[in-house]
């Protein structure tokens, strides 16, 4: 009978069993300029990247490109479903994949002029052709659930293929079409950037921007992208600042944050007293209500005694300038 071994010296086993485990050999292949990257099983140590490639598909071969090297990996990093690299593309596959791109084409005009015919609130953005040429996907981009059964139908007796239609978003049609964004270079989503992430607006407002959406959505009309690449990088640097709106002690007295720059840890300050200052996070020191209350109160006493003595002051300078020109009570003389 084989003993257990202690509960303490288990991971140790398993990961001693694991890193005995056989090694297979994997590739990163995708089939879009900044689409996702599949694993496939290779038996081909020399590939390299940007090498065309023929794997297998669902129902049938599809042509690729290989996006990562191929590497070792245990089959618990693999997924379970991982398909087989078939060979490099030859001369032949190389024909194939251009005659089934000039095919493809081919029902994408025909798919637009049908839409156009059946006046359907859809926009046809892409054609891919599958199962070695007798399946199209038909790409489209609509706001609205759009009811597309007559128009499977026509392109089923008109093209004589396996017809499938796919909605996307506003994202996923810039990154099919690429795109020019406001920054002068092609948009992020069309060349590196293979998931979306959620974009907020708060995004922006911690790092200082304008809540102008002009300038903050992207040519999908959705927010854009690289709001997030510093995201990151501004909560760090905002880690330990007041918050705008709280109560803080400066050298120059107390008074509310009203803005920071976030880079330089400088924050803006209005005095209670009166006039702003800019001056480092760290001269400042948070207050609580009770001082916040009582710094308020004690500078609106000193601002009614200014006026106080601003009002007496005015009084006494008239009374002074009135006995120093006394007012002529008869008037001027008449000649």
């Amino acid at each position: 009978m084989q003993e257990t071994p202690p509960a303490e010296s288990r991971p140790a086993a398993e990961a001693a069993q694991a890193e005995a485990a056989p090694k297979r050999l994997a590739v990163g292949v995708k089939f879009r300029t900044a689409g996702h990257i599949y694993t496939f099983l290779t038996d081909d140590p020399t590939l390299k990247g940007g090498e065309r490639v023929l794997v297998e598909a669902e129902e049938g071969t599809s042509f690729g490109v290989v996006a990562a090297p191929p590497r070792e990996a245990r089959e618990s990093e693999l997924p379970h479903n991982a398909r087989k690299l078939i060979r490099r593309l030859t001369e032949e596959d190389a024909e194939e994949a251009a005659r089934q791109r000039e095919r493809a084409l081919e029902c994408f005009k025909a798919c637009r002029e049908r839409i156009k015919s059946r006046s359907l609130p859809m926009k046809l953005v892409d054609v891919e052709m599958s199962e070695g040429g007798k399946k199209a996907v038909f790409v489209f981009f609509a706001e609205d659930r759009v009811d597309f059964r007559a128009l499977v139908k026509d392109l089923a007796g008109l093209l004589r293929m396996r017809i499938e239609m796919r909605q996307v978003g506003s994202r996923d049609e810039s990154r099919m079409i690429g795109c020019i964004g406001p920054c002068g270079l092609t948009t992020c989503c069309s060349t590196h950037l293979r998931q979306f992430k959620s974009i907020s607006i708060s995004m922006a407002k911690h790092q200082g921007l304008a809540p102008n959406p002009a300038k903050l959505t992207g040519m999908c009309g959705k927010l854009k992208c690289c709001l997030d690449y510093e995201s990151a990088a501004y909560d760090e640097c905002r880690h330990g600042l007041p918050k705008v709106g709280a109560a803080v002690r400066s050298p120059k007295g107390p008074g509310k944050v009203i803005g920071h720059n976030v880079l330089k840890r400088e924050c803006t300050v209005r005095l209670y007293g009166g006039g702003e200052l800019r001056i480092s996070c760290d001269q400042c020191q948070t207050m609580s209500q009770d001082e916040r209350e009582a710094a308020i109160g004690a500078a609106r006493q000193a601002r009614e005694e200014g006026e106080e003595r601003r009002r007496m002051g005015g009084r006494g300078r008239r009374r002074e300038r009135g006995r120093r020109e006394p007012i002529n009570a008869k008037g001027p003389e008449k000649k």
